[in-house]
């Protein structure tokens, strides 16, 4: 499989992430996947794997006030930015040299 159909296959199961929490299995395994893509594809120590590993998918400050809906939406926004940062990889994929 091409470098961009495997970022592409990640990019896709975003959407059947967009049910589930941080803390779900699926999810779990849906990042330690595309962290190990982005290592193979541009290398452990790379600002893009370092970019991909900042972003949050928790609220990065919590307070006894915070409901669900905070996880939620936190959730969210982190899965929003990776599809963005995979999308921008993509492009760079695609880009000639």
């Amino acid at each position: 499989m091409t470098s961009e159909k495997v970022i592409k296959f990640q990019l896709d199961a975003i959407d059947e992430l967009c049910g589930k929490s941080a803390a779900s299995g699926e999810f779990g395994q849906w990042r330690r996947q595309t962290e190990d893509i982005l290592k193979a594809l541009v290398g452990e120590n790379s600002a893009e794997v370092q970019e991909f590993n900042a972003i949050y998918y928790t609220p990065v400050f919590l307070t006894c006030r915070m409901g669900d809906e905070a996880f939620d939406e936190a959730f969210r926004g982190g899965l929003a930015e990776a599809r963005l940062f995979l999308q921008s990889l993509m492009e760079k994929i695609r880009r000639p040299v």
